[in-house]
């Protein structure tokens, strides 16, 4: 199974990347959406994470995707 990355891009340093073993970019795109609802959830302010996004990399380490925030507390919103 290919491996993604998942990095957290915002104003402070990620010390890690989650990395997982996935089917495809469908089953990534899922992760990230949960790892972005996660940190929306544990988050004292969640509005401050609108402009923070999750970028999926593949093996090679390039970005294939990216999962905005502000998206995810929209859909979470709604």
């Amino acid at each position: 199974m290919p491996l993604f990355y998942f990095h957290r891009r915002d104003a402070a340093a990620c010390p890690d990347d989650v990395r997982c073993e996935l089917r495809n970019l469908d089953e990534a795109l899922a992760e990230a959406n949960r790892i972005a609802r996660t940190a929306i959830a544990r988050a004292a302010d969640p509005m401050r994470l609108r402009r923070e996004a999750l970028d999926i990399e593949n093996e090679s380490r390039s970005v294939v995707a990216r999962v905005m925030f502000a998206d995810v507390l929209q859909s979470t919103a709604s």
